[in-house]
């Protein structure tokens, strides 16, 4: 029997890729026979020497045997006791008085706009690479590699060229044909970055984590692959189970300790948590709220059913999860309810933040959310639900409530979570973000933990 498996995250990594305009000449069929033809005519004058015919047409060593191997593969030239080369009788007959000198023809010359990655130098397709770098955790590049991109991007490109054409990197009408020489390589702009999305998956048969798939888009992948996993281990974290207990407590949720029980995903015990809530109208997950389709499609129905002349809120509270908003999916879901506001409610995100003057953090989420309007950005003071507890609701219709689990047996966060329509949970858990929000007061006066629009001074 085959091992089933299930994601429990996705998340986008990034790879610089500068883009390089790349001139080159190619020599088709008729391009070899160019240089065939000048040779044999080098060795009608006179006789030569490997060296000598190196030197005459700036030839490396191994690109004159190739020459002299391809004509002595035909019998045209002979090697003789004294050192040289020159003509057998097949090949003096290809010197006839009487006819017309050949055609020669002339090498071709292409250029173009080419992209390489930085980590295993990987050339690639438009369509893989993205203008930014937003919704995505972005890969280290070592500073030697970043300053010799240039000349790595020249080697490569020459010792991969048949590749290269094979995966229609280089696109060209003819297809025979060999590289003769780089003319000239230069950087082109603000680089491109090559964005791929890995899947973190487990069993459901142990609740084991899964080893990470390969990169499908990419051959060589064993740098790539080295650098995601020092990134995690960078990110590393401790359990926060006591803690997500806490919160499922406020919240009045008793099924999902069940199903982390030992530190791992019990998928059995998930299975009879889903159905439990799918008989109750409601919803069960396993990833990030921005993958759930199905739930998407349950809230837009309940949009699309509003008061237009309501004015209800609509909040979105975001964990202090690094791995929370890595995927460009999450742009998508937050556009929908943007764009759903004509329909009554109030739409706000709300991004933590340390403290309300922390200018570089708002900064970052910003920058983050650049392809978001600034309209619907909010700070609030991280904390809430011990940081752990990501909340989107609807007052009176819906909450989603969502768990991400720091667990030693996952590489990455494990969110976990539901959403109700049952007008007492709904009421609960609006509650409890309204509470976290609200003032509060110390020693030094009123505080708000609701920083308001990022955007604002």
């Amino acid at each position: 029997m085959s091992e089933q498996k299930t994601p429990y995250n996705q998340i986008d990594f990034v790879v610089k890729a500068p883009r390089f305009r790349i001139v080159f000449s190619y020599m088709s069929n008729k391009g070899v026979a160019f240089v065939r033809e000048y040779l044999l005519r080098l060795l009608e004058v006179t006789p030569c020497k490997p060296a000598q015919i190196a030197q005459y047409f700036g030839f490396t060593q191994h690109e004159t045997e190739v020459a002299l191997a391809d004509l002595e593969q035909h019998k045209w030239i002979i090697w003789q006791d004294n050192g040289l080369i020159a003509l057998t009788e097949e090949g003096q007959m290809l010197f006839d008085e009487n006819s017309d000198s050949p055609h020669i023809p002339t090498l071709k010359e292409c250029g173009g706009e080419y992209r390489m990655e930085l980590l295993d130098s990987n050339f690639l397709k438009k369509n893989d690479c993205d203008k930014n770098r937003q919704q995505a955790i972005e890969l280290v590049i070592e500073p030697k590699v970043l300053s010799e991109s240039s000349e790595i991007a020249r080697k490569t490109f020459q010792n991969r060229f048949w590749r290269l054409m094979k995966d229609d990197i280089i696109n060209l009408d003819e297809k025979d044909i060999s590289l003769y020489k780089i003319d000239a390589i230069e950087p082109k702009g603000a680089p491109d970055y090559f964005r791929f999305t890995q899947q973190f998956e487990l069993l459901p048969e142990t609740g084991e984590a899964k080893e990470r798939h390969d990169v499908l888009t990419v051959t060589q992948q064993e740098n790539i692959q080295q650098a995601i996993t020092a990134q995690l281990e960078r990110f590393g974290h401790h359990d926060n189970l006591r803690e997500l207990r806490n919160s499922m407590a406020e919240i009045g949720d008793d099924d999902t300790l069940k199903v982390l029980f030992g530190g791992t995903l019990d998928f059995n015990e998930f299975l009879k948590v889903y159905q439990e809530h799918e008989q109750q109208n409601g919803l069960y997950f396993l990833g990030q709220i921005y993958h759930q389709e199905t739930l998407f499609e349950k809230i837009n129905k309940i949009l699309d059913t509003l008061n237009k002349k309501s004015s209800k809120k609509l909040y979105w509270l975001a964990p202090s999860d690094i791995y929370w908003g890595k995927q460009r999916k999450i742009h998508d879901k937050i556009q929908n309810l943007i764009d759903k506001q004509k329909n009554g409610y109030d739409f706000r995100l709300y991004l933590p933040l340390p403290s309300e003057r922390n200018r570089y953090e708002k900064q970052e989420w910003l920058n983050h959310f650049k392809d978001t309007s600034d309209k619907v950005l909010y700070g609030f003071c991280e904390g809430f639900l011990d940081r752990n507890t990501e909340i989107l609701f609807l007052e009176d219709k819906f909450a989603v409530v969502c768990y991400h689990a720091k667990l030693s047996s996952y590489p990455v966060t494990l969110p976990i979570g539901f959403m109700t329509t049952k007008a007492d949970q709904v009421q609960k858990i609006s509650q409890l973000v309204h509470r976290y929000l609200s003032s509060f007061y110390h020693d030094e006066g009123y505080e708000m933990k609701d920083f308001g629009l990022l955007n604002e001074k």
